[in-house]
C-alpha cells in the first residue's frame, strides 16, 4: 500500500458515532455496471480508463466505461436478444444482504455494460449469429448511432436486432460490487466486470460524456494518479490495485479471465463520516467500521487479501 502514501492520510483520530453523523434516510442506490476493458499490450496487460466530462458525475476523472441501469436493459426485447443465460455470471450475483439478485436485474446489468461501453467508447461487446466478435468494419459503421443510443436506450437493442448481433455477456466476468456510502444523496451499487476487448475494434472517446481515452498498465495508472496526473476516483483506485494484484499471479489475460471467472464476490460499500475539517472514509475491513454511523456490509463479510491489504481509512480535506 506504499504507492497510495500520497493519496490516501491515514489518521488514528477517534472516529465519529452515529450521534456525530445524523442523516435522513438513506437513499436509495442506482444499480449500474462498469466495464474493465483489458487487452495484451507489449509491457503487459493494458487496462482502459476513459476520462470524464467536466460537467458530469466523477467529471474530470479517470474512470472505466459504465453507468447506470435503464429500463430498457431488462426490457422484454433485451431479454430476448440476450437468450439463454447459461455462462453468465447470474448465480454469483447477490444483494448486499447476501440475496440472490433477480435473474432480470443481472441479465440488465449485463447488458447495461455493453451499452454503456459504446455509449461511452465505441466498442461493441456483441456476437454474431456465429458467435464470432463483431467484426471491426460493422462497429465503425455503427459509430454515427452512439449519439442517438445516449439520448434514447432502447434504440441499442434495436441496433443489435437490425445488425443481427447479440450482447456477449457469457465473456463478462464478474469482478466486484461496490455501493456508495448511505451519507451520499446520489448513490450507485455499481457491478464491475472484465473482458477482454474485442480484436481490431476502435475505442474513440464521444466528447459528451468522455473526452479522454488511455490504455495502460494498472501499475502506470496508479503511479499517473499518485502524482496527481490522472486523477482517479476511489473505486476506480482499489480496483486497479487488485486486477494489478491478480495480474502477478496470472500474467497472461486468458488465464486471469479463466482463473477469475468464479472468483468469491463480496460488496464493498464505506462508510462517510463528516468532520470539521475533513472527511474521513472507512472502508468495511477498518475496525471501527462496524461501530461508526452509516449503512454498511453485514459484519460477517470477509474481504480477500488483495483488498485488506489496502489503506482502509482514507481523510479529505474539506
Amino acid at each position: 500500500a506504499a504507492a497510495l502514501s500520497r493519496i490516501f492520510h491515514d489518521s488514528h483520530r477517534p472516529m465519529s458515532t452515529a450521534a456525530d453523523n445524523t442523516r435522513s434516510a438513506a437513499a436509495p442506490p442506482r444499480p449500474s455496471a462498469t466495464i474493465l476493458l483489458l487487452r495484451e499490450a507489449a509491457s503487459g496487460i493494458d487496462v482502459l480508463t476513459v476520462r470524464r466530462h467536466a460537467n458530469l458525475t466523477f467529471g474530470g476523472q479517470w474512470v472505466f466505461p459504465g453507468g447506470t441501469s435503464s429500463a430498457a436493459d431488462s426490457s422484454t426485447a433485451a431479454l430476448a436478444l440476450i437468450g439463454n443465460p447459461s455462462g453468465c455470471s447470474c448465480s454469483r450475483m447477490h444483494t448486499l444482504n447476501g440475496e440472490p439478485l433477480p435473474l432480470a436485474e443481472c441479465l440488465g446489468l449485463a447488458m447495461a455494460a455493453c451499452r454503456e461501453t459504446f455509449e461511452e467508447t465505441g466498442i461493441l461487446l456483441t456476437i454474431d449469429r456465429d458467435n464470432r466478435p463483431c467484426a471491426p468494419e460493422v462497429s465503425a459503421r455503427l459509430q454515427e448511432q452512439r449519439p442517438r443510443v445516449v439520448e434514447q436506450p432502447a434504440l441499442f437493442v434495436e441496433l443489435l436486432v437490425q445488425e443481427r448481433l447479440r450482447p456477449d455477456i457469457a465473456r463478462l466476468v464478474y469482478w466486484a460490487h461496490w455501493v456508495t456510502p448511505s451519507i451520499m444523496p446520489r448513490r450507485f451499487d455499481t457491478r464491475f466486470f472484465i473482458v477482454a476487448a474485442p480484436p481490431g475494434q476502435l475505442v474513440i472517446a464521444d466528447s459528451h460524456e468522455t473526452v479522454e481515452t488511455a490504455w495502460l498498465p494498472p501499475a502506470r495508472l496508479i503511479e499517473a494518479a499518485q502524482r496527481g496526473e490522472m486523477p482517479l476516483s476511489h473505486p476506480t483506485l482499489y480496483n486497479l490495485h487488485e486486477l494489478q494484484a491478480v495480474l502477478q499471479r496470472h500474467r497472461t489475460l486468458s488465464h486471469l479471465l479463466a482463473s477469475e471467472a468464479a472468483r468469491p464476490i463480496v460488496p464493498v460499500m464505506p462508510k462517510m463520516l463528516r468532520e470539521k475539517d475533513s472527511t474521513t472514509i472507512l472502508l468495511p475491513w477498518n475496525p471501527a467500521y462496524a461501530d461508526a454511523a452509516g449503512d454498511g456490509v453485514p459484519v460477517n463479510t470477509v474481504y480477500p487479501q488483495a483488498l485488506r491489504s489496502l489503506p482502509a481509512l482514507i481523510r479529505v480535506a474539506s
